[in-house]
């Protein structure tokens, strides 16, 4: 994948979402991002249940929310974790060495143990565990995980992990060589927005929102034909 390809991706994606509003919402709480990495026992369910259940992984079946006590069996997961998800809070996709052994247990466990949950699905557990870490794990839906075969099949969750930090490496090696300064999450941030809203996105998520594009609705990007830049429409602004 290179910049271009990418910066499609991320333009097509603000307005499919509406902005990402709802993302942006909870990723712009930093306080509640950082007691959830950090001092998980000091969330409440109610407010865990509300950001992280409904507004974000977006379950709306309260039968299943109450008939598996779903809140507190992830927050207790989460807590139970919490060693793991501070050792690994420093650590990003693009630089990590997915070949170290004691990296690799970490994340297992993490996916593990979330996944192990009943009620939780392969979604909802992708984008719980990017609240914990949005610079590391990247969320997965049903559609790209057909695509990649993930789970079942060739690929597991850290091939996952694995094929996405090739995708970030080969955008950031482009953005390099195209003489852009800083770096493609910070640039895309600024152009579109989110970090004036409060924060930055991670360049995880920005290829999330291309996958999704691409793969979970099977469309080009970028579209198959752009409209034409035209002068006098600027002259009417």
């Amino acid at each position: 994948m290179n910049f271009n390809q990418l910066s499609w991706g991320t333009v097509c994606f603000y307005y499919r979402s509406n902005g990402d509003r709802k993302y942006s919402k909870i990723m712009s709480d930093t306080v509640f991002i950082s007691k959830l990495r950090q001092e998980p026992y000091d969330i409440s369910l109610d407010e865990f249940e509300e950001k992280v259940l409904i507004n974000h992984v977006n379950i709306e079946n309260y039968e299943l929310l109450i008939g598996h006590n779903l809140t507190k069996n992830i927050l207790t997961k989460i807590i139970k974790l919490q060693p793991d998800i501070s050792s690994l809070n420093d650590i990003n996709l693009l630089d990590c060495d997915l070949s170290v052994k004691e990296i690799t247990e970490k994340i297992n466990r993490l996916y593990e143990g979330l996944y192990s949950i009943q009620g939780l699905w392969l979604t909802g557990v992708s984008k719980i565990a990017h609240l914990l870490n949005d610079r590391l794990f990247a969320i997965l839906n049903l559609d790209i995980s057909k695509h990649f075969r993930v789970i079942e099949g060739e690929t597991s969750l850290t091939k996952w992990l694995e094929l996405t930090q090739q995708n970030a490496r080969e955008v950031t090696e482009d953005f390099d060589k195209q003489g852009f300064s800083g770096s493609p999450e910070e640039f895309l941030s600024d152009r579109l927005g989110y970090t004036a809203f409060g924060y930055q996105k991670s360049l995880v998520k920005f290829l999330d929102e291309f996958f999704w594009l691409r793969f979970g609705d099977d469309l080009p990007v970028p579209p198959r034909w752009i409209p034409p830049f035209i002068e006098e429409e600027l002259k009417l602004k």
